[in-house]
Formats: C-alpha cells, sequence, structure tokens
C-alpha cells in the first residue's frame, strides 16, 4: 500500500525542519534588514544636514566679510567727514578691492545722495529699507532686491555715519548675488541634489536655475513646502512632495541675518541605498530558504529511501512473492533491519517448501492406507449389521495391526455385547445427569478462549507501539545528540564574537578621542585665520587710507602711494589666502564632525551589538545546559524503551501460547460435549440394537 505524499516521512521530515528554520531566518533577516534602513536612513538625513550647515557657513563668511567691510569703510574719517571730494577716493578704492560690488555710496539724513562710486547725478532714497534702517541706528541693515542696474538679485548693506554718537549720515554698498549663486551651485551632488537660498520673506537670492534668479523682482517662493515649514519657525529636517506628486526630502538653517538655506533631493534618489539593502536581503532570504530547504528535502529522501525499499518489499512479501531481498550497505540500524528482512524472507520460503514436501508425502501414504481401509471394510462389512463373528485378514502391511486390533475388538464385543444388555440401562442413566454438567464445563471453556484471543489482540497492538516508540526514540536520541554538538559549537563562535565586538569598541573609543582632538585644533586654526583675516581686512583698509594721503602729498607722495599699493596687493593676497585657508579649515571641521558623529552612532551601535550578542550568548548557554539535559533523557527513554519492548515481545509470546492452548481447550471441550450428547444417543439406541448382535455361530 502506497502511502499520500503528506504522510509519508519524506516529506513530514522537511516539513517539520523547514517549520522551525523559516520563521526563525525570515525574522532575524527583517530586523538586519529594519536596522540597516534605520542606519541608512539617519546617515542620509545627516549627511543632508552636514551639507546644508557647510553651505550656511560658506554663506556665512561671505556676509561677514561684506559686513566687516562696510563698517572699516564707514568708521574712515574721510567717510566721517561727509565731504564729497575726501570721500569719492574711499569709495572708489573699496569697489576696486572688492570687485563683486557694483555701488558703494553716502546719503545725509534725507536719504539724498552726498556720494556716489559712479558719475551718475545724486538720487533720493528715503523710503529704501536699508535707508531707514540705518537712520534709525541699527549696525547694519539689509535689503534684497533686484538691482536697477545689474537686473540681478542683489543685496545692499547699509550702516550708520556717526560722528562720535551722533548719526550724520548713511553709508551704504550693493552687490549682485553672483558669488552667493556660485557658492549655492557648489552644492550639487547626485542627479537631483542641490541648494538654494531665500530671504527672510522667503524670495529667492541663489537657485541653481536661472529662470528663478532674473526677471523684474525677486521670485517669491514662500509656499514652497520646505520654505513655508521655514517661515513657521520650523527648520531642520523634511520630507514632501511637490506639486507634481514627487517625493523630495529637505534640510533648512537659519542665518544671523534671518536668511534661510536649503538642502533639498530626491527621497528615491536619497533612499536608494536603503531599498538596494532591503531587495538584497529578501533574495538572500529566498535563497536561503530555498537552500535549505533542498538540502532537508535531499537529506529526508535520503533517509527515508532505504525504508521505502523495506516497506515496498514487506508489501510484496505479504502479497505471497517470496523471491523479496533488500539491498542495503549501511551499518547502521536501518541496515540491520534489511538483514533481518532477508533472513526471515529466506527461512519463510524454506519453511514453506518443506511444508509443500511433507504435503505430498503424506498425499501417497493416504492413498496407500485409503486401498487398505476399502479392503478391511469389505472384510467386516457384516459386523455392522450385527455379525460378530467375522475376522479381519491379517495379511495386509499396512493394516495388519489395525485388523488384529479389530479382530481383537470383535472378540471383545462379543463379551461386550453380552454384558451391553446389562449395563446399557446404567450408562443412559449416568449420561443424562452428567451431560448438562458437561454442556456448561463447554461454554465456559468456549469464553475463556474468546477472551484470551481478545486479550491477545489487545498484547499485540501494544508490542507494535512500544516498538514504534523504541524507534522513534532511538531517532529522537541521535536528533538531540546532533542539537547539543551544534549549539556547543556556536557558544564557542559567539564566545570568539564577543571578545571582537569588545575589542572593535575600545578601538572605537580610541579614534573618537583623536578626532575630537583634531576637531578641537582645527577650532583653534579656524579662530586664527579670522584673526588674520580682520588684520588683512584693516591692513587693506590702512593701505586704502595711506594711498588717500599719498595722493593729497602730490609727487612727494608717490613713493609713499606704491608702498601703499603693494601693501593694499599684500593684505589682498592675505585676505585670499586666509579666505582659502577658512573653506579648508571649515571642510576639516565639517569632516571632522562628521567623523565624530558617526564614531559616535557606531560606539553606540557596538555597545547595543555587545549587548544583544551577550543577551544572545546567555540564550545559548541556556540552550546547551537544556540541550544536555534533554540528551540524557532521550538516552534514558531510548533505552527503557528498548527493554520494555523486548519485554512486550515476550508477553505477546506467551500470550500466544496460552491463546492457543485456550484453542484448543475449547475446541476439546465443546469436543467432549458432544461426544457425550452422541454417546447418551448411543446409548438409548445400543440399548435397543444390542439384542441384534450376532454373538456365536447358528447350530
Amino acid at each position: 500500500m502506497k502511502l499520500p505524499l503528506f504522510k509519508s516521512l519524506r516529506f513530514r521530515l522537511p516539513f517539520l525542519v523547514l517549520l522551525g528554520v523559516i520563521p526563525t531566518t525570515i525574522i532575524a533577516i527583517a530586523f538586519a534588514s529594519s536596522r540597516a534602513g534605520n542606519i541608512i536612513r539617519q546617515d542620509t538625513q545627516e549627511n543632508i544636514a552636514l551639507k546644508a550647515r557647510a553651505l550656511n557657513n560658506s554663506i556665512s563668511r561671505w556676509t561677514e566679510m561684506n559686513v566687516i567691510a562696510l563698517k572699516n569703510l564707514s568708521n574712515q574719517p574721510d567717510i566721517v567727514s561727509m565731504e564729497p571730494a575726501r570721500q569719492k577716493p574711499v569709495l572708489m578704492e573699496t569697489l576696486k578691492n572688492y570687485q563683486h560690488l557694483y555701488t558703494a555710496s553716502t546719503t545725509d539724513l534725507n536719504g539724498v545722495n552726498v556720494t556716489r562710486s559712479d558719475d551718475k547725478a545724486p538720487k533720493k532714497y528715503p523710503d529704501r529699507p536699508w535707508f531707514q534702517g540705518a537712520r534709525a541706528g541699527n549696525d547694519i541693515t539689509y535689503q534684497t532686491l533686484i538691482g536697477r542696474t545689474s537686473l540681478k538679485p542683489s543685496l545692499c548693506l547699509s550702516a550708520p555715519i556717526r560722528n562720535k554718537t551722533i548719526i550724520q549720515g548713511v553709508n551704504y554698498i550693493c552687490m549682485t548675488l553672483e558669488t552667493l549663486t556660485e557658492e549655492v551651485g557648489a552644492v550639487q551632488f547626485g542627479e537631483t541634489g542641490y541648494g538654494f537660498v531665500v530671504n527672510k520673506e522667503g524670495r529667492i537670492l541663489g537657485h541653481p536655475d536661472t529662470n528663478l534668479t532674473s526677471g523684474e523682482e525677486l521670485v517669491d517662493y514662500s509656499t514652497y513646502p520646505p520654505v513655508a515649514n521655514f517661515l513657521a519657525d520650523k527648520e531642520g529636517y523634511l520630507e514632501f512632495k511637490d506639486q507634481e506628486g514627487m517625493a523630495w526630502i529637505s534640510h533648512s538653517t537659519r542665518l544671523d541675518n534671518g536668511w534661510g538655506v536649503f538642502i533639498l533631493q530626491e527621497k528615491s534618489e536619497a533612499f536608494l541605498e536603503e531599498r538596494e539593502f532591503q531587495q538584497l536581503a529578501a533574495i538572500i532570504a529566498g535563497v536561503a530558504m530555498l537552500a535549505i530547504g533542498i538540502v532537508t528535502w535531499l537529506v529526508a529522501s535520503r533517509l527515508t529511501q532505504p525504508i521505502s525499499k523495506i516497506t515496498a518489499a514487506s508489501t510484496s512479501l505479504a502479497e505471497g512473492n517470496l523471491d523479496q531481498t533488500v539491498e542495503l550497505e549501511q551499518e547502521d540500524e536501518i541496515g540491520i533491519l534489511g538483514d533481518s528482512f532477508n533472513q526471515m524472507a529466506k527461512q519463510l520460503k524454506e519453511s514453506i517448501a518443506s511444508y509443500e514436501s511433507k504435503a505430498e508425502q503424506q498425499r501417497q501414504e493416504k492413498e496407500q492406507l485409503e486401498a487398505a481401509i476399502y479392503t478391511l471394510i469389505d472384510e467386516v462389512a457384516n459386523a455392522t449389521e450385527g455379525d460378530l463373528t467375522v475376522r479381519a485378514n491379517l495379511d495386509s502391511l499396512e493394516l495388519s495391526t489395525v485388523a488384529d486390533l479389530f479382530n481383537a475388538i470383535i472378540d471383545n464385543l462379543q463379551e461386550i455385547a453380552i454384558e451391553a444388555k446389562q449395563s446399557t440401562s446404567q450408562v443412559g442413566s449416568s449420561l443424562k445427569q452428567n451431560e448438562e454438567a458437561i454442556r456448561l464445563l463447554a461454554e465456559q471453556a468456549i469464553a475463556e478462549a474468546e477472551e484470551t484471543r481478545d486479550t491477545l489482540k489487545s498484547v499485540e497492538q501494544m508490542s507494535q507501539s512500544i516498538q514504534a516508540v523504541a524507534e522513534n526514540a532511538n531517532q529522537a536520541e541521535k536528533f538531540a545528540d546532533d542539537t547539543y554538538n551544534t549549539v556547543l559549537n556556536s557558544t564557542t563562535d559567539m564566545d570568539k564574537t564577543v571578545d571582537s565586538i569588545l575589542n572593535l569598541r575600545m578601538t572605537v573609543g580610541e579614534t573618537a578621542k583623536k578626532m575630537k582632538r583634531l576637531g578641537e585644533s582645527s577650532q583653534k586654526i579656524a579662530q586664527a585665520v579670522s584673526y588674520v583675516q580682520e588684520i588683512a581686512l584693516k591692513t587693506n583698509v590702512l593701505a586704502i587710507n595711506a594711498s588717500v594721503e599719498a595722493g593729497r602729498a602730490g609727487e612727494l607722495g608717490q613713493g609713499f602711494t606704491i608702498v601703499a599699493e603693494q601693501v593694499g596687493a599684500l593684505a589682498e593676497q592675505s585676505a585670499a589666502a586666509t579666505k582659502e585657508i577658512a573653506s579648508i579649515v571649515d571642510a576639516i571641521q565639517a569632516e571632522t564632525q562628521e567623523v565624530n558623529q558617526a564614531m559616535e552612532t557606531g560606539t553606540s551601535q557596538v555597545v547595543e551589538t555587545t549587548r544583544l550578542v551577550e543577551t544572545t550568548k546567555q540564550s545559548l548557554e541556556l540552550v546547551l545546559e537544556k540541550s544536555q539535559q534533554i540528551n540524557q533523557l532521550m538516552e534514558s527513554i531510548s533505552k527503557t524503551t528498548v527493554s520494555q519492548a523486548n519485554t512486550s515481545q515476550n508477553v505477546t509470546n506467551l500470550m500466544q501460547k496460552i491463546a492457543r492452548l485456550s484453542e484448543t481447550t475449547s475446541k476439546s471441550s465443546t469436543e467432549v460435549a458432544q461426544s457425550i450428547v452422541e454417546t447418551a444417543q448411543v446409548a438409548r439406541k445400543l440399548e435397543s440394537t444390542v439384542a441384534q448382535f450376532k454373538v456365536a455361530e447358528s447350530a
């Protein structure tokens, strides 16, 4: 009989293994994927934040440089004098030294130009925000607009001109924001990452798209989601969708003057690494489960193949095919079982052949015996009619003893026939008394035989169950031993992993300390650079003043003018070098900060991983202890079950003997009861027919 696939060991064993392995594998890979996704997402957010801060620092330095230049210019004695003849050279020299400026001028307290750096006629600016802020006494006032001269986004800075504490005019400079646009354009990354800058009203000052930085007025960007979020005093990270439904991530920071700096990137590109990792994790999970399934199926097929052979051979043997043998080249329990099956099939075949030979011999002897019996019957046939004077022939070899015995019986019958008549009446009465008791005895013997057969069936079923339990216990003992060895090896590997992670934690800690000291050193360098930059600016102003004074001195001051120009050139070179050093230091600080944050994150992750590994190690130690206990328990169960199987086999053999004896006793009791009944009937007939016997020859 062929079992359905889902009931066979070949299916159930891989199913049970996969049922234990697959959920654990899926949970582990899902946990790792989630953790990695969070780390990648956090790194992406930190990277975009670092880019935003770097752009913020760059723009801050640029605006600070212009503020310092304006403050130094406003404090020049020639500017404070409010005399156009004295102010004009200073303003022109400022434009020469700061080429990104397109105008530098002064006004009186009514907003009318006192001196202009260009040759245009004086204009009135009483309604300009930059004038109103400086007139009100603000140290620096910012105004962004589309320059009427350049038709580009521009910035005007103004500062009050004070004679001691009295405001007597306004000094202002205006510049295009091309330098700002270059700074913004330099932060483009990936295919979609870019940055832009808005003023405190949400209007575009710098953007990679030139369409947004041209026109008659600044483009209003206040409704754009990240800008709207910024204007609502919500700085930092933001995820949003634009009008076309495209998902973006952004990070915003605020400058000291209220401007907003933004870094944006498409969400799909920013988190591409996370999606690729999740896809890779899913592929790894699928391949791992497929590999486990294939290996388990092959192992199960290899384990169940010899059992299938034995099962097929047993089924064929049960159907009458006695030539069945099982070829197994194994030295384990299954190999022993195959050898036992082969020996049993061989002995069964020999027993049946011997039985057939004996049956043929008995048939021939039976035929000879039947012929002799027929002859004997013919010779003594008259005895059946009551003639006790007949005698059997003693010439037959097969029945000579029987014929002699029959003759003796007839002789005895002659004597019995004489006495039978006298004793028949006595026998009849005795049989009537004993007939009922013997019938009850026969019924009890039959009932006892039935109960014995039922008990035998129960004992055989119990023996089969115990045998099956013994086989399962042996397999379970082997699986438990394999599990114990596997857990023991895993515990050793886990100890090595813990030591490695602890060493990594110490290394990360030392590296973090060194990076922190490097960041402190770069801060000191930045401070020194700012001092040098301030000295360069003051030197530049001093050179301007020296040039002006040399111009007043005429020919006598020409030599001093050359020296002033060289000092100004040197100051300009110092400022350029200082700016380059500052950018390098800022880059070092940004990278150092990024590395510090990464090291801190790595340290926390190492600590968390150490804790998780320690917890896993404790769990493995507990599993190891339990596995050892299970191994010992399974070994004890296996030995006990084998002992019970042997005992149950002995009980089964004993019950089979009792059943045969009970069956024989029951059959004998039935036959005896039947014989008594028949004897009673014969006795009754004997009483009427005994007189018919012929016991002597007629005279």
